[in-house]
């Protein structure tokens, strides 16, 4: 959701209509002009553990960080041993 938010009434709502919710646990912050590509890849490297889902964006604010810092997030966490898979239900 949003900001990491969403209302019971929302839920609820989205559930009866049979979509599943997924929450998210680290933001790249890559939207924000104010912070250099460089801190952008540390927020999600320094943040993220095993099974952590990264919110990364698509949009022109965030597109200088998304392309710096996600080649190097796929990198860093391959070397590692990491997956990316898609969430099944």
């Amino acid at each position: 959701p949003p900001y990491g938010r969403i209302k019971r009434s929302q839920a609820k709502k989205l559930s009866a209509l049979g979509y599943k919710i997924i929450m998210w646990d680290v933001v790249a912050k890559d939207w924000m002009a104010t912070i250099s590509e460089e801190t952008c890849l540390s927020n999600i490297l320094n943040n993220s553990v095993n099974g952590s889902i990264i919110v990364m964006h698509d949009s022109m604010k965030a597109f200088k960080n998304l392309k710096y810092a996600l080649p190097r997030v796929l990198e860093h966490f391959s070397s590692k041993g990491f997956q990316f898979k898609k969430i099944e239900f």
